[in-house]
């Protein structure tokens, strides 16, 4: 079947191709009469009419389109973010695109470049890294942008983070006043992320260097058997030693994917091993109902990001510097 015109549909609806166009717009209001607006919709849904999104573009500055791009959609926190976010911005007639860089630092350059050279409208990002300098780099034109889940040491754009050094704190000293003796870490590499950065910190500020033992994980050529080992290598020795540990995941991602294997071979439940780690979904808290878990929001993360970006689209702040907007964890 041919594909419909914006003349069908003007034609059908026995009016004007312009009254399509500032219909399609909404440039309608004022300017077309309510029985011409439900005859344009009828034919719109009659002939099953697409609008060609490049000449709406063209018509109107803007093609309604958000690019989302996120460090690894293998985590639930990055589709959980996406989730929040298309939905808030759906309320307002925007398209959300999902963009992965899957933890690969030059396929986030290539998005980023592909995605402030191209129609979107704005962008919201949640980078790998924490480097201002690097990340601006990357953009060809500046476009709206809010940043997501990073904390960068620049207010040239909105910020939407969580409060990672405070919340890792508490965890800690509640296992510490708890009597565990070390402390194991699931994470990826510490070093690039602002949030694994402020995690690490929180923890080293409440327990001592000796006690702090750290297992880095490359999400992109991990090995999952041999993390396993070294973890329970870790395990056995802390139980040699008749030594209490927290294994303190910095990625619910991790806790869903050695946790479970760990309990099968008989590590859980035990009175001197302890699990936290920060979940951003339900799952986590269902595999371990006695295990007490840091709680992000990264829905509400998302979807307070796609407000501040739709202020920014709408003129409604002309701000040139910008103050983080923290969505607090809870433990």
């Amino acid at each position: 079947m041919k594909k419909a015109t914006i003349r069908n549909v003007a034609e059908l609806a026995n009016v004007s191709v312009a009254s399509v166009s500032r219909y399609l717009n909404n440039k309608a209001a004022g300017r077309l009469s309510k029985e011409k607006a439900q005859a344009i919709e009828q034919a719109i849904k009659t002939l099953n009419y697409i609008p060609d999104l490049a000449a709406r573009q063209m018509a109107t500055n803007q093609s309604k389109t958000i690019a989302v791009v996120v460090s690894n959609i293998d985590d639930y926190f990055s589709t959980e973010l996406f989730k929040g976010a298309s939905n808030i911005l759906h309320l307002k007639d925007y398209d959300a695109f999902l963009l992965d860089t899957n933890a690969d630092q030059n396929q986030e350059k290539e998005l980023i470049k592909t995605v402030s050279s191209s129609f979107f409208d704005g962008l919201l990002f949640q980078p790998l890294g924490s480097d201002a300098k690097k990340i601006a780099s990357e953009f060809i034109h500046d476009i709206p942008t809010v940043i997501l889940d990073r904390r960068l040491d620049s207010t040239k754009w909105p910020q939407v983070i969580s409060n990672n050094e405070a919340v890792s704190k508490t965890a800690t000293q509640y296992f510490l006043d708890k009597g565990c003796n070390d402390i194991l870490i699931l994470s990826s590499e510490v070093k690039i992320a602002s949030t694994r950065q402020d995690r690490y910190q929180g923890i080293c500020s409440v327990a001592d260097e000796k006690q702090i033992h750290l297992i880095q994980i490359d999400e992109e050529s991990y090995n999952h058997t041999i993390i396993k080992k070294k973890i329970e290598a870790f395990l056995q020795k802390q139980q040699k030693l008749q030594k209490k540990t927290l294994i303190f995941s910095f990625k619910e991602r991790w806790l869903l994917e050695f946790i479970p294997l760990l309990i099968a071979d008989g590590y859980f439940p035990n009175n001197s091993v302890y699990v936290t780690g920060f979940s951003d979904t339900k799952l986590a808290h269902l595999l371990l109902p006695t295990s007490k878990l840091i709680s992000q929001n990264p829905y509400l993360m998302g979807a307070s990001a796609a407000e501040i970006l739709l202020k920014l689209l709408n003129k409604k702040d002309n701000k040139t510097s910008f103050d983080p907007l923290v969505i607090p964890a809870k433990f």
